[in-house]
């Protein structure tokens, strides 16, 4: 009950998604950071930083797989 979402009134209430990789950003392991957020209005609903089971051979790999997640997600 102490925490709140706070939605300006002049803002409009629409669903936005974002994601991005980091690919190989270890050097011991080369496997890649997918992040994402949402956001309804003003306020973030809900994010996530995860490092990828799987190594992906190239950056365009990486992100394609952060997309997927996302999509998922909505």
């Amino acid at each position: 009950m102490e925490y709140a979402l706070f939605y300006a009134a002049n803002t409009t209430l629409e669903l936005c998604g974002y994601t991005n990789a980091d690919w190989a950003g270890r050097t011991y392991d080369r496997r890649s950071t997918n992040g994402y957020m949402f956001s309804f209005g003003s306020a973030a609903i809900t994010w996530s930083s995860k490092k990828q089971p799987t190594v992906d051979l190239s950056n365009t790999k990486a992100k394609h797989c952060g997309v997927v997640v996302v999509a998922c997600k909505v």
